[in-house]
């Protein structure tokens, strides 16, 4: 029931905010607060049901093997969009202070939102659940149901917070057929979870799309964060990785974050700096890659404009052999050896294991691209 999940979870500092207990609630009972960063009860939840404790990540974290960084997987490739919307589109595009802000919170490369846009265009599904934007906020996500290519444009970009996208799967299985699925390892485990508890969830979810994840920021610490170093909280207009701003020698060191403010400002966040608005609800997790997924897109290893993509599927490797037959995507091989971003997987795992773990992160990964035997390319 509502009152164990806010003691053991919530209050407890364990809720991952991925929104799984929303749709699993069998009374329809539990909410977000209107910030978004809260899971309420806005009724009368049953004394007899544990549905919630039961499917929460925060009570039970991922099981994955952590030596296996990049989990199962078929054949992994380097993707490009060749979809010129999908590459080129800037949520501020449409906004008034678009000439301050130009063509900052455009996609790494618009794979996801390529890959989307054709489904809805072929009928193959009926919409998307995805990490949208808030409207008072666009620096934060907020779940959304997207059901036309604007509104997967819309949703597009780098948004490095925690959202509770899983709160709105309810209403997308209840009101479509056939549901993708973007999100990452937190959300596509509950929505595993919500899968297995139910036949709607596992009938309507058709394609699972995994976003790998070393951890998230905490909108409220960032805040914080930012007024420290002057920053107007009100003015955020753009957050998101970069880890160009900074060149010191070593990967750890390398990771930067960017704050833009709406008079089209850029302020640089060392990881020194930021690292105490990382979301500590998140450390539990030990899925990088969002394993259990039709495919995982990731801007690790890939140049400019481009992601690597984990295939793990027969249904996914047909999906995009033939989006890129139709030249809709550009298609090569993925070499391990030629990987060059290895510094965002160890700054993400810092973050994620905090040296609280018997391995150390490069020992994972390395461990993992020795495993030469399990990879294809």
């Amino acid at each position: 029931m509502y009152k164990d999940l806010e003691r053991d979870v919530i209050n407890a500092g364990k809720c991952v905010l991925c929104g799984t207990c929303v749709s699993a609630c069998p009374e329809g009972v539990l909410a977000l607060d209107k910030w978004g960063r809260r899971i309420v009860s806005t009724g009368k939840c049953r004394m007899d049901c544990n549905i919630c404790t039961e499917i929460c990540l925060g009570l039970h974290p991922i099981e994955v093997d952590p030596n296996e960084i990049f989990g199962d997987f078929k054949e992994v490739v380097q993707v490009r969009s060749l979809m010129d919307d999908a590459k080129d589109y800037s949520y501020f595009k449409y906004q008034a202070i678009s000439r301050s802000l130009g063509t900052l919170a455009k996609p790494k490369s618009g794979v996801v939102s390529t890959i989307l846009i054709h489904l809805l265009e072929q009928q193959l599904i009926d919409c998307a659940v995805v990490a949208g934007r808030r409207q008072d906020a666009p620096w934060r996500p907020s779940p959304a149901i997207a059901t036309t290519k604007f509104e997967v444009l819309y949703a597009c970009g780098t948004k490095p917070f925690q959202c509770p996208t899983n709160a709105v799967l309810f209403d997308a299985v209840s009101k479509f057929k056939s549901v993708a699925l973007v999100g990452l390892p937190c959300h596509i485990e509950g929505a595993r979870r919500l899968a297995q508890m139910y036949k709607e969830f596992r009938e309507a979810i058709t394609y699972w799309i995994g976003i790998p994840c070393g951890n998230v920021l905490n909108h409220d610490l960032l805040t914080k964060e930012a007024a420290g170093m002057g920053i107007d909280p009100e003015t955020i207009m753009v957050v998101d990785f970069d880890n160009e701003v900074f060149k010191e020698k070593t990967p750890i060191e390398n990771l930067g974050i960017y704050i833009v403010t709406k008079d089209g400002k850029k302020h640089p966040m060392h990881l020194n700096e930021f690292k105490a608005s990382m979301a500590k609800e998140c450390i539990s997790c030990k899925d990088f890659s969002a394993e259990h997924t039709d495919f995982s897109v990731a801007t690790l290893g890939a140049p400019t404009g481009w992601s690597t993509v984990f295939i793990r599927t027969g249904k996914a490797k047909e999906l995009i052999t033939k989006m890129a037959n139709q030249a809709i995507l550009n298609k090569r091989p993925q070499e391990y050896e030629k990987i060059e971003d290895k510094a965002t997987l160890e700054a993400q795992a810092e973050m994620v294991w905090l040296k609280s773990q018997p391995k150390t992160w490069m020992s994972l990964v390395t461990t993992a691209l020795n495993k030469r035997n399990r990879l294809y390319y």
